[in-house]
């Protein structure tokens, strides 16, 4: 089964990557159809195409437009190629996790390109079951969060141009921030708030992207984990740093669902965490090295939700 698992991941991306090669140069053709005309016993060509509800008609003269023609019926066949591999792409969906396969495709163009960034949001709770063996609730959304350092560390490299080969296109938030989209998923790019608040982007030029500051952050980066599977190579938060940061950015959240949520993910890294006791001490140490009015939230927070995790002591 593994092995029929693999090449249908396989071909998912190979589709994935075949469907941005065509949406490309469709968009590079011309669409519509020539028609002719004769008009006093003489033949004149137009070339007509629809855009909404109008159609649209151009006169090209009296010569046969034979590369218009040719151009147009590549865009036909493209067209029908598309179609084909779309239904490709439907029956495999069917098959396997694509969201999973896709998150490890995007890991493996970043860690291919040497993009130095960090997964952070609810991917992190499948890596962490992956890389550190802990039992947790594998919670996958359609939003796919990245972590940038500012200034950046790291290659050179346009986000951009990777991603459209995975069928991504650019957009931007209200605050200018870029995402990208396939139509399913969202990836977005955070950065650590510096300075005073603001609701402007900040602009990562090596990267091509400009990405959203918030709040935080910044702890997310320290004591994060290397991840190395077979194919690829990239970093998550430090699990109990994790959680950590999900109770201090828990009280900013507006739609509850998305609190319940990270209060799901809090209780259950904690719960784990705490029946490892190495990692609960080191957690302890973490804890005090933060700001006290930080210390004072993350405390209460537990306290609140998880009084077995016995904050104040150590495990037995």
């Amino acid at each position: 089964m593994s092995v029929v698992k693999n090449t249908l991941q396989e071909n998912y991306i190979f589709f994935l990557r075949e469907l941005s090669r065509i949406e490309h140069e469709i968009n590079s053709l011309p669409k519509g159809s020539i028609s002719a005309k004769k008009i006093g016993g003489i033949t004149y060509y137009y070339h007509q195409w629809r855009e909404g509800k109008r159609v649209k008609s151009v006169s090209i003269g009296r010569k046969t437009p034979s590369d218009l023609i040719n151009s147009i019926n590549r865009r036909k066949n493209l067209e029908v190629q598309k179609k084909e591999i779309l239904n490709n792409v439907n029956v495999i969906v069917k098959a396997i996790d694509t969201q999973e396969v896709t998150v490890h495709e995007i890991l493996r163009l970043f860690s291919q390109n040497k993009i130095n960034v960090l997964l952070i949001g609810s991917y992190c709770m499948p890596a962490y079951r992956e890389a550190l063996n802990i039992n947790l609730p594998t919670i996958r959304t359609q939003g796919v969060d990245f972590l940038v350092s500012y200034p950046y560390k790291g290659k050179k490299v346009n986000i951009g141009s990777l991603l459209s080969e995975l069928g991504f296109s650019v957009g931007f938030n209200p605050d200018g921030s870029t995402y990208f989209t396939n139509g399913t998923f969202k990836i977005d790019f955070l950065t650590p708030e510096k300075g005073k608040a603001t609701d402007r982007a900040v602009s990562i030029k090596e990267l091509g992207i400009n990405a959203e500051p918030l709040r935080y952050l910044q702890m997310l980066f320290d004591n994060s984990i290397h991840v190395q599977t077979k194919d690829f190579a990239y970093n998550i938060p430090n699990p109990w740093v994790f959680a950590f940061h999900k109770i201090l950015a828990m009280k900013n959240r507006k739609v509850q669902s998305k609190k319940e949520k990270d209060l799901l993910q809090v209780v259950s890294i904690l719960r784990e965490i705490r029946g490892l006791p190495q990692e609960f001490r080191k957690s302890i140490k973490y804890l005090k090295t933060l700001p006290p009015r930080w210390q004072r939230t993350i405390k209460e927070h537990i306290k609140n939700h998880l009084p077995e995790y016995f904050i104040f002591s150590s495990p037995s």
